[in-house]
């Protein structure tokens, strides 16, 4: 049977192969995105982790991280597309949305609760996805995912321990769109490595929004001038971004794309 192995030891877990299985495919990011990527090292019980819904004390819904994560590129992913008709709310599977062609609008379902705690509960979540994306992203591409400089990521994203900010570009109503829109991956240039062992910070662009993420403890200290100076270079180089948010809640990001039509 193929092992999905590289290091042979789980990058989230951090058990080995001895004690763990790595069977099953494990995406990077999911299928329901169009991606293809396939990662290494991720164990089967984590691979399944992050993927399972729960309830919690109260026995209500708990999406998972990977949940959160498509719910929103989906929708994003979704009202990017051309030629939209009356039929294309067939192919917007979605737990929180409708599409309404005749107004081309999306609507919300009563599942997505306007009110604090679920609010609160999924935008945890959806950070929980993003961080889970770039680790398992960084190391597909580098097979460096193991050190110890990421112990918060895993901390966060796999066992829900402390918090991770999220920030991001506000977008002024003109996307550029990647040219791996279809089949979406995170990139690691020299210049994004060099972030990450200097500064601590990864810039994630997909599905036309950018991120800045926090994925080491050295961007404690770099965080202020670091999020200032490379937020005004993308917004005084280019037309696309008016000015950065941290995220609070998942509503603070225009996943309905509200922008496209002012």
């Amino acid at each position: 049977m193929k092992e999905y192995i590289h290091k042979g030891k789980c990058i989230w877990c951090l058990k080995e192969k001895t004690e763990v299985s790595f069977n099953n495919e494990p995406h990077t990011i999911s299928r329901k995105l169009g991606s293809t990527m396939i990662g290494v090292d991720i164990c089967d019980a984590c691979n399944s982790y992050f993927g399972t819904s729960t309830k919690d004390k109260f026995k209500e819904f708990v999406m998972s991280p990977e949940l959160a994560f498509k719910e929103i590129f989906n929708i994003i992913k979704f009202l990017f597309k051309q030629n939209k008709n009356e039929n294309s709310y067939k192919e917007l599977k979605s737990r929180y949305f409708n599409y309404h062609h005749s107004r081309l609008t999306i609507q919300i379902k009563k599942s997505f609760e306007i009110q604090p705690r679920f609010l609160r509960n999924f935008t945890r979540q959806f950070k929980r996805g993003v961080y889970e994306v770039f680790l398992q992203e960084y190391h597909r591409c580098t097979k460096n995912g193991l050190d110890t400089k990421f112990n918060t990521v895993r901390n966060f994203a796999r066992f829900g321990i402390g918090d991770l900010p999220l920030y991001f570009l506000k977008n002024n109503g003109i996307y550029f769109v990647e040219e791996n829109f279809n089949n979406p991956s995170l990139a690691f240039t020299e210049q994004s490595l060099t972030h990450i062992n200097e500064c601590g910070f990864y810039q994630m662009l997909f599905l036309g929004h950018v991120f800045f993420l926090e994925v080491t403890p050295r961007a404690i200290f770099t965080r202020d001038k670091y999020l200032f100076d490379e937020a005004n270079e993308w917004i005084n180089n280019k037309v696309f971004f008016s000015h950065l948010v941290e995220m609070e809640y998942i509503t603070d990001l225009d996943f309905t794309l509200r922008s496209l039509n002012k």
